[in-house]
């Protein structure tokens, strides 16, 4: 049967519907649902595997946000941006769009409920960084749960435990999606006028800060939307040794066993953070004999120390919210055994991923009708930060482009929903779908699933195959991907829990084998892409965002010219 109504269906699992449907309920995805419900007042309704307000990022690093104070010269810091972060890569339209609403964003945040700093007439109260270009605010830890709230509060309905497997279309639009829940099993069709992905990107499993599993990328891919800019999907981190953690604010004083400091040796210009020339640098000092590489607590500068203290109050403007203190103080024994003044925890460089390159416009659309997406699923595909993963040199610029974008995809998403009827859902797909999801649970022997994702981050994680890149080595991890695919079809798992991984296991898969042939695209140095093969940046050539393709299955790669001469800033 080709055409299915809502009785063929219902026979098939279990039927949900609505206007707009948001898959991850994390930061990105709570700011498009209550955008999408408060400015439309239609059915919005968000779905996440675990739970919708305690997902994502944000409930992890939601101690600070970038923001711009009235002091701010924005054309400055785009300028800025630009030049040394973006490596003229940026989409300089995306790019100021997203400048502009930043302020409002933050007001939004505030009406929402959200802690956010403020000074003592309520209104909003910035930290200067050194840069200079840009400012901090401290936010509180669980501002996802105070946006649940605020969610449910305002109408939006919520779904946890559901993992979403597929997306579904009618002709060239999607219309819905299906999925099953991790503890049961049972299975779920959702209809739906307009699907929003805000799935949190993909981090790989490797290191706890980055949640994202590469899920939205697959769902999108295989509805045949876009990818943009996956190359610079590898953001590698100074990282302890002992905990496999990083270790914020330290850069500046990591040493070799030489006593010679990393950062003055390796970086030669006033970068504001974490930068490749810094990674590439504890690389090459460790692979040339002179590591173990350490940090010297005691010269650690006051910035760090701060955000370890239980109190930081400057000029009478809070950085640390009690939820945040609390957090710290549960983690402080076992940091204080690597971290206390005196000692020098061993570092290392680690990955945390953060690849989000489905490609999106300003509106957050995608490349299929029906389909947006927002957070760090579009940092890389909306070319917001150029040649940088998220967040881009820029601590708290990762939970701002989750705001902004939701601001942005929330209304949009409502407004394309609110003008089209729902599609029709072919059972038959839905059979496919179903058919799909459950593969590996009923399979009477394959390959486990644990040890593929070990063999994943044993790729993804090796700096010959991410940081260090060539052709060579390029091609090499290309290979062990293609292996590693062919065993995916072969897993056999135990439980519904182990379903899930199998799903994430895919989709990490896929999504890495996206970066590294668009790594192998781009033959030159910028950003976070270094080749060995190719070491200088290139501007007469590689103006260029490197494309990906779903063409019957394959990954096809292509090249679009940045529109730089209708840019105003330019090499």
């Amino acid at each position: 049967m080709m055409i299915g109504t809502h009785h063929d269906i219902n026979s098939q699992g279990n039927v949900i519907s609505t206007d707009v449907l948001v898959v991850g309920g994390g930061c990105g995805g709570l700011v498009t649902a209550l955008k999408a419900k408060e400015e439309s007042n239609i059915d919005v309704l968000i779905v996440d595997k675990a739970n919708v307000g305690f997902a994502g990022q944000a409930s992890r690093a939601g101690n600070g946000i970038l923001g711009f104070n009235n002091n701010t010269d924005l054309e400055k810091y785009m300028e800025y941006h630009v030049r040394n972060i973006g490596k003229y890569l940026n989409d300089q339209n995306m790019l100021h769009k997203m400048t502009e609403v930043n302020r409002n964003a933050l007001k939004q945040l505030l009406a929402w409920g959200v802690k956010v700093t403020t000074d003592k007439n309520g209104e909003l109260g910035y930290f200067n960084h050194p840069a200079g270009q840009w400012q901090y605010l401290g936010i509180e830890l669980n501002m996802t749960n105070t946006l649940k709230k605020r969610a449910i509060k305002s109408g939006v309905k919520v779904k946890n435990n559901i993992q979403i497997t597929a997306l579904l279309k009618d002709g060239d639009a999607v219309v819905g999606a299906v999925g099953f829940n991790v503890l049961d099993g049972s299975f779920y069709i959702f209809k739906a006028k307009a699907v929003v992905l805000a799935t949190a990107g993909c981090g790989y499993r490797s290191i706890r800060m980055f949640t994202g599993r590469g899920e939205g990328i697959k769902l999108a891919w295989d509805a045949g939307a876009q990818m943009r800019n996956a190359e610079f999907g590898n953001f590698f981190e100074v990282v302890s040794t002992q905990m496999g953690e990083s270790i914020y604010g330290t850069q500046n004083f990591i040493y070799n066993q030489n006593g010679e400091n990393i950062w003055d040796k390796y970086v030669t210009w006033d970068s504001p953070d974490v930068c490749p020339e810094l990674l590439l640098g504890m690389e090459k000092e460790i692979r040339e004999g002179r590591g173990p590489l350490y940090v010297d607590m005691e010269k650690v500068g006051d910035s760090w120390k701060a955000m370890g203290a239980d109190v930081d109050d400057m000029d009478g403007l809070t950085r640390m919210f009690p939820d945040k203190l609390k957090w710290m103080k549960r983690l402080s024994e076992r940091e204080h055994m690597y971290f206390d003044p005196g000692k020098k925890p061993e570092v290392k460089v680690g990955l945390h991923g953060n690849t989000g390159c489905i490609r999106v416009n300003s509106d957050m659309a995608t490349t299929v009708n029906g389909l947006y997406a927002a957070g760090t699923d579009t940092w890389n595909g909306s070319a917001v930060g150029g040649a940088v993963p998220n967040p881009g040199l820029q601590r708290g610029n990762g939970l701002m482009n989750a705001v902004a974008t939701g601001m942005f995809g929330g209304p949009a998403a409502a407004k394309y929903a609110a003008s089209t009827t729902q599609g029709n859902i072919s059972s038959s797909d839905v059979e496919k779908a179903k058919v799909k999801t459950y593969a590996a649970l009923n399979r009477e022997s394959g390959a486990n699933v644990r040890e593929i994702i070990i063999n994943l981050q044993n790729i993804v994680c090796q700096v010959k195959y991410n940081l260090r890149r060539s052709e060579e080595n390029l091609l090499e991890g290309i290979g062990k991907l293609e292996e590693l695919k062919n065993l995916l079809d072969t897993v056999k798992i135990k439980d519904f829990h182990e379903l899930m991984l199998c799903h994430e296991a895919e989709a990490m898969t896929h999504t890495a084998e996206i970066m590294l042939r668009s790594a192998l695209e781009r033959k030159e140095s910028r950003g976070f892409h270094f080749r060995e093969d190719y070491p200088e940046t290139d501007n007469k050539n590689w103006l260029k965002w490197v494309l990906a393709d779903n063409e019957d299955g394959k990954i096809v790669i292509s090249t679009e010219d940045i529109p730089i001469n209708e840019y105003k800033i330019q090499p």
